[in-house]
């Protein structure tokens, strides 16, 4: 059985520092938190060749309109079975992906490139239930740093030999 797992998440909560109310302040750049949570994954099936990731905010589609897009990342080696905390930050081996703070309106347009691709931490005004999805692929999507979700999407068409889904909560 194919799973994913963080002792970042207790109780269904992931812990604060990865998101906006960090006690860190540090590691938010722009209003973005940049600390990425632990994880680990096991259970893949057999005939994997490399992993590909996605951090939704479903509930965002209720405040802003939009699903939020915190993390997009492919070309995650076969032979990892984690990711320690910041590694999205400093995993080399994965091609990050635009976020949705990329969105071309409002406050987002002025962000820099450095977090609008790549991890952003939630940051939610109320609570919100976020989910980190891994799919085990049977190939290396060709896919370029600053990839978008859709590029993601059509690139895995056909290729997923199964996923797994971490549920979690982050807010008041």
């Amino acid at each position: 059985m194919f799973i994913l797992y963080s002792d970042a998440v207790r109780d269904g909560y992931l812990d604060k520092r990865y998101g906006i109310d960090t006690p860190d302040q540090s590691t938010v750049l722009e209003g973005v938190p940049q600390l990425s949570f632990p994880f680990a994954w096991e259970g893949a099936p057999a005939g994997t060749v490399s992993y590909a990731l996605e951090y939704m905010d479903y509930d965002n589609a209720e405040d802003e309109g939009v699903i939020w897009i915190h993390w997009i990342a492919a070309g995650i080696p076969a032979s990892m079975h984690e990711l320690p905390e910041n590694g999205a930050k400093t995993e080399a081996a994965l091609i990050h992906g635009h976020n949705s703070w990329a969105l071309p309106y409002g406050p987002y347009e002025e962000l820099s490139e450095a977090v609008k691709v790549g991890f952003g931490g939630p940051a939610p005004g109320r609570r919100h239930t976020y989910e980190l999805t891994m799919y085990a692929l049977d190939f290396v999507p060709d896919l370029k740093q600053g990839f978008y979700y859709a590029d993601l999407r059509n690139a895995i068409e056909g290729h997923v030999l199964d996923k797994a889904v971490l549920k979690m909560y982050y807010g008041g």
